[in-house]
């Protein structure tokens, strides 16, 4: 007998060394919850050494807010022997709040509990974080919300109580429930779910959110609800917005600017041809009245003289009415189809033959654009290289077109090797009525007409450099027109 009684002493004291340098804080506490015996891993959770742990309560670390919590798990177990998990915010030596994880035993035909104690501040934290700064939802099986973080709640001003069972189509627009019949049939048939939404606050304010879907599975592989994570982009939209709104009038103010630059050169340009009619008019009437015979056929002369001088004022006015006021719809195209139109339009040209002519596309997207003005851009460009390097003798000469995509823009660059443009003239090249052609062969509203459409109506830049053998041309365009997104 004396020796059974030995082995279980010893039994005992191997036990509690096993607990005694257990991680998990373990404790025996009695019904007034006053500490019996603790581990060594009790004595960093709450900051108090183990002889002054034993000189207290658990209960009386425990937060005032928790104690009824506690209290209640206690008295439970004097009818119920189950195991028990709850967790509590507590004070340490130090004031410090720790969240612990308690486990409570009752011990067998005594009044005492077995404590375990698990610290779980940190995970409790990241909780808490994510509740604030994530909005986020849970969605049963039916769509219908089972909970969500106050960071949701702040989002949509709404109170809990007033969307708790309830789908999202509270968030749509009251005439919006087909998108709301979409959305939901895509978060069903996506593992995970992707898309931006405008949604409407209780205050009736909209705002804008990068919505994210993904279902949940239990063990078995069945789906028993969808997680919903709420992205707040309104900000950045309206910024983007105002900023948009803030273009579109810079570039009416640039407009009216060139409107008014070109009445001042249509005005200045028209003084010389509007004086040879007056002129003309006048010397006809001098001559009527000194003499009634003038030969018909001189009047008829003078009379075409004035006629094509008006003609030519005319198609002078057309031609900037159809730069200021663009007769044309943006449509969505590629480059691709761009670039063959100009060049079966310049392949047809006189003596293209005589050029060596190369292009270099890269894969761009389809983006809106005025496809035909474009295309009639590059054949301009394309001729007027050609040109110069027939006017400049060039025995090899060639052409090439780049086309390329970088930082949201589209580039379009015609390099030639025609020896290039003198510099004390290349910053007049965009003024209407400058040529560098001889006068039979234009009139200087060819490059000027390209400026105007590029930077009124397409939305870009155009620049021309010299290069080591030539010219360069290029221009800069928007991935997409504004207001054809």
């Amino acid at each position: 007998m004396s020796l059974d009684i030995k082995k279980l002493e010893q039994s005992n004291i191997e036990l509690r060394a096993i607990i005694d340098s257990s991680w998990d804080a373990i404790g025996i506490i009695n019904e007034k919850s006053k500490f019996i015996y603790i581990n060594k891993a009790f004595t960093p959770i709450l900051g108090f050494t183990k002889d002054e742990l034993l000189q207290f309560s658990f209960e009386s670390f425990i937060h005032q807010k928790y104690k009824e919590k506690f209290s209640s798990l206690i008295n439970n177990y004097k009818t119920n022997n189950n195991k028990e998990q709850l967790t509590l915010l507590c004070q340490r030596k130090d004031k410090q709040k720790v969240y612990l994880q308690i486990t409570l035993t009752r011990m067998a035909e005594n009044n005492f509990f077995i404590i375990n104690a698990k610290d779980i501040t940190a995970e409790i934290s990241k909780d808490q974080i994510l509740d604030a700064y994530v909005s986020s939802v849970h969605l049963n099986i039916k769509g219908l919300i089972t909970k969500c973080s106050n960071s949701f709640v702040n989002l949509c001003t709404y109170e809990k109580d007033e969307f708790l069972g309830k789908s999202l189509l509270f968030l749509h627009e009251k005439d919006k429930k087909d998108d709301y019949l979409q959305l939901w049939d895509s978060i069903q048939n996506n593992a995970e779910y992707l898309c931006k939404l405008n949604y409407v606050k209780k205050d009736e304010n909209k705002f804008i959110v990068d919505f994210k879907s993904k279902k949940q599975f239990n063990k078995y592989g069945d789906v028993i609800g969808y997680t919903i994570l709420l992205f707040d982009r309104t900000s950045e939209y309206n910024l983007q917005s105002e900023i948009q709104q803030k273009d579109e009038i810079l570039l009416q103010q640039s407009k009216l600017a060139i409107m008014g630059e070109t009445i001042q050169m249509l005005s200045h340009e028209w003084r010389q041809p509007l004086n040879t009619i007056s002129l003309s008019a006048q010397t006809m009437d001098f001559e009527l009245e000194i003499n009634e015979n003038i030969p018909k056929e001189e009047i008829r002369a003078n009379l075409r003289s004035i006629k094509n001088k008006v003609d030519d004022l005319s198609q002078t006015i057309e031609e900037f009415q159809n730069i200021i006021s663009l007769n044309a719809t943006a449509i969505k195209t590629c480059s691709k189809e761009i670039i063959s139109q100009a060049l079966k339009i310049f392949e047809n040209s006189s003596d293209f033959d005589r050029i060596d002519f190369a292009k270099i596309l890269s894969q761009t997207p389809d983006y809106y654009t005025y496809k035909n003005e474009l295309s009639s851009i590059l054949v301009n460009l394309l001729i007027n290289s050609k040109e110069a390097i027939l006017r400049n003798n060039i025995k090899k000469g060639v052409i090439l077109l780049k086309e390329y995509v970088l930082h949201d823009k589209i580039y379009f660059e015609i390099s030639d090797n025609a020896k290039g443009i003198p510099s004390e003239i290349i910053d007049k090249i965009f003024e209407p009525y400058f040529s560098t052609k001889e006068e039979q062969h234009g009139v200087g509203l060819g490059l000027y007409r390209c400026k105007m459409l590029i930077e009124m109506h397409l939305g870009g830049s155009i620049k021309i450099t010299n290069h080591n053998t030539g010219l360069r041309v290029t221009i800069k365009l928007p991935l997409n027109l504004k207001g054809n997104e």
